[in-house]
């Protein structure tokens, strides 16, 4: 359940993508789906422990990879550089989220 909710928040991140916080060029749904894919990640995985925090991760890359293949009229959702910073932040926090989580777990 968890890891389709990493498949909601990849599509919420590329629906809601053109738009921005007034005139910060941005995207602030990127951010927004960057942190609920991280806190499913982190629920995920003390909820079922080992690996189990990738699969909302997993989820998210799989839903961004088939909006980004042409459909019938070889038309994409998004080709432009909006799209990075959605696969940034749907990656880059759940692993940010992972590194401190393993941090606090270590003491670091």
């Amino acid at each position: 359940m968890l890891a389709l909710s990493g498949a909601v928040w990849a599509v919420v991140g590329t629906l809601y993508l053109p738009f921005y916080l007034g005139v910060v060029p941005i995207p602030v749904a990127a951010v927004v789906a960057g942190l609920g894919v991280a806190a499913n990640s982190v629920f995920s995985q003390r909820l079922g422990g080992g690996s189990s925090g990738a699969l909302p991760v997993l989820a998210f890359l799989l839903t961004v990879a088939v909006f980004l293949m042409g459909g019938p009229s070889e038309s994409v959702v998004y080709n432009d550089w909006k799209i990075a910073v959605l696969l940034g932040c749907g990656v880059g926090f759940p692993v940010l989220a992972w590194y401190l989580r393993l941090a606090e777990r270590l003491d670091l």
